[in-house]
C-alpha cells in the first residue's frame, strides 16, 4: 500500500469540500422547499409568492453552501463563498438549460447576483463563526 503525497491529499480534501458543500446546499434547498410546500398546501398563494419562495430557497441553499465551505476551510471566507456560488450557479444554469430549455438574460443575471451575494455572505459568516470541533 503506497502513501499519498501532498498533492493527492490536497485534491482529495478539495473533492470532499465540494461534496460537503453540495450536500449542505441541496439539503437546505430541500428543507426550505418542504416547509414552503407545506405552507402552500394550507394557504392559497399567487404565482408571485411562489417565485419569491423559490428565490428564498435558492438563497438559503447558497448561504448554507458558502457557510459550509468557509467553515470547513477555515480561512478566506469571501473567496470560499464565491467559489461555492460559482459551482452552484454553474449547476443551476446547466440544470435549467437541460430541464427548462429556456434562457433569459434577466433571469441569468438575477440568479447570478442572488447566488453570489448569498454565498459570499455565507462564507463571511462561516469563517467568522466560532470553531467548536476540528
Amino acid at each position: 500500500m503506497r502513501r499519498k503525497n501532498a498533492a493527492e491529499r490536497l485534491r482529495n480534501q478539495r473533492i470532499l469540500l465540494v461534496l460537503h458543500t453540495a450536500l449542505a446546499c441541496i439539503g437546505a434547498i430541500f428543507l426550505t422547499c418542504v416547509i414552503f410546500s407545506a405552507a402552500a398546501s394550507v394557504i392559497d398563494l399567487s404565482d408571485g409568492a411562489f417565485s419569491l419562495m423559490s428565490s428564498f430557497a435558492l438563497c438559503t441553499g447558497c448561504f448554507a453552501g458558502g457557510f459550509t465551505a468557509a467553515k470547513r476551510r477555515g480561512r478566506h471566507g469571501i473567496r470560499s463563498g464565491l467559489a461555492c456560488g460559482a459551482v452552484i450557479f454553474a449547476a443551476a444554469l446547466l440544470f435549467g438549460i437541460i430541464f427548462v430549455r429556456s434562457f433569459s438574460a434577466g433571469g441569468f443575471f438575477t440568479k447570478l447576483l442572488i447566488i453570489m451575494i448569498c454565498s459570499a455572505i455565507g462564507g463571511i459568516f462561516g469563517v467568522n463563526s466560532p470553531q467548536r470541533f476540528r
